[in-house]
């Protein structure tokens, strides 16, 4: 049977009207061209899904041996450090014997990038950053760059940020769970939009003003001059990309959501010494992650949820502990040290369980918010010691919607990361130039699509 129910259709972005408020809806099956058929009504058409991904970076990685399940494929033996995730096992592959171009101290930056770090010259876009430019203005926000800290590390031996913009700055993150939730959420009056609009157009105008200027000026120069300039206007029209989204989204509402208890201050100043706090924020900022995605927000996130600075003191105050986390990757083989490093694995890890759980949790289409996501739990600190660029892990969680078939411990020995990025970019339909993250990919992960 084909019954056209076409009187049924809704558009994506309907909005309810009242109260002099307009408010976005979630995602309903009525706004699927699948509405238009009654055997296929319930269910995402193919362009239809938001092809998201998430990527966090975990410094300092975590114990090698212990997290390393003995076996390999779909039926493989959660190890203690892994139990969390037993609820996802079948939504995720968990990867081992990655490799990255730096590891250890100060290599965050070279994991969406492929080659950059604070010792080295090259810079390059971050694949994040690449994904956000794809998708342009599907989303009100392009991308969000998140962390524990509001700052790049840049010029100083520790970066401090995933995501690289392509005129090569690094791009600060933002670590208040409550201000992130204003910016995704908050409301706009008259007044507000009225500034708003107004700063637009001043940021716009002064563009215009510096782009003439500059290019008078590079008529005047010599070729390396040129050269840098050059450099200069890529700056410019990422500043010209961004007021571009703004504009388009500026008279759209926000969605409306229930706005979480932040309790008092801001939760980024509880995580106290003795690491009371780092599970309550670190699954606030899960909870506004969901939701940007939930609410078709944004579609691609960074976010590092643990630098490699101690942020959380190895959960003090649940184990008592005396080492902080740095000081257990230089273990010297002692084993009560080996032994805790596993033990505060699986408590991290719970973490980001609980992150995927969110996503499980959430209907979209046929499948989950989960389903249709691609989110990463990596790290460029690997080794026995977790300051190698060698036996890197990587867990690739959800992105069944949008063609990742899992495949349980998979043993990706000397394999770049960037193979993996690959893949994903790949799934999402980015278009990669032959030499992806600075030639470091050199082919997909075939096992899992």
């Amino acid at each position: 049977m084909n019954i056209q129910t076409n009187r049924w259709r809704m558009q994506r972005r309907t909005l309810l009207k009242g109260l002099g408020a307009c408010v976005p809806l979630p995602w309903l099956e009525a706004m699927s061209a699948q509405a238009a058929n009654i055997t296929t009504a319930g269910s995402m058409a193919a362009d239809e899904v938001p092809r998201r991904a998430m990527f966090t970076y975990w410094g300092l990685g975590l114990e090698i041996r212990g997290f390393t399940p003995p076996d390999t494929g779909r039926d493989y033996a959660l190890t203690p450090s892994l139990q969390p995730l037993a609820p996802f096992k079948d939504d995720c592959t968990v990867m081992t014997g990655l490799t990255a171009y730096s590891g250890g101290h100060g290599s965050c930056s070279c994991l969406l990038t492929g080659v950059n770090t604070v010792r080295n010259a090259k810079v390059l876009t971050s694949l994040d950053q690449q994904l956000a430019g794809y998708h342009g203005s599907a989303t009100r926000f392009p991308s969000l760059v998140l962390g524990t800290v509001r700052e790049t590390g840049f010029g100083g031996p520790f970066p401090m940020t995933l995501s690289w913009s392509r005129n090569g700055t690094p791009i600060t993150p933002e670590n208040r769970p409550e201000v992130l939730f204003e910016k995704l959420f908050g409301s706009d009056d008259n007044n507000t939009l009225s500034a708003a609009k107004l700063a637009l157009a001043q940021r716009g105008s002064l563009l215009d003003s510096i782009k003439e200027q500059a290019a008078t000026l590079q008529r005047r120069v010599g070729k390396d001059d040129r050269e840098r300039l050059e450099q200069y206007f890529t700056s410019i029209r990422d500043l010209e990309d961004r007021i571009k989204v703004e504009g388009e989204w500026i008279d759209r509402p926000k969605p409306k959501v229930a706005r979480p208890d932040f309790g008092v201050g801001s939760p980024r100043d509880r995580i106290a010494s003795d690491g009371r706090g780092y599970s309550e924020y670190t699954r606030l900022m899960f909870d506004i992650i969901a939701l940007a995605f939930q609410t078709d927000s944004t579609r691609v996130v960074s976010h590092i949820p643990r630098t490699e600075g101690d942020e959380a003191q190895c959960y003090k105050y649940l184990t008592n502990s005396k080492w902080n986390l740095h000081g257990i990757t230089h273990h010297d083989e002692q084993e009560d040290k080996i032994l805790f490093w596993r033990e505060i694995d699986a408590l991290y890890m719970a973490e980001w369980a609980y992150f995927l759980g969110k996503l499980k949790g959430v209907k979209e289409g046929a499948g989950t918010l989960l389903d249709n996501t691609m989110a990463a739990w990596a790290t460029t600190n690997g080794g026995f010691g977790a300051h190698d660029s060698n036996m890197l892990p990587l867990i690739l969680c959800g992105g069944s919607g949008l063609g990742l078939k899992h495949q349980g411990h998979l043993v990706q020995k000397d394999v770049p990361i960037a193979n993996v990025w690959k893949t994903v970019a790949n799934q999402v339909g980015l278009p990669l130039p032959d030499n992806f993250q600075g030639g470091q990919a050199n082919g997909v992960i075939n096992e899992i699509i």
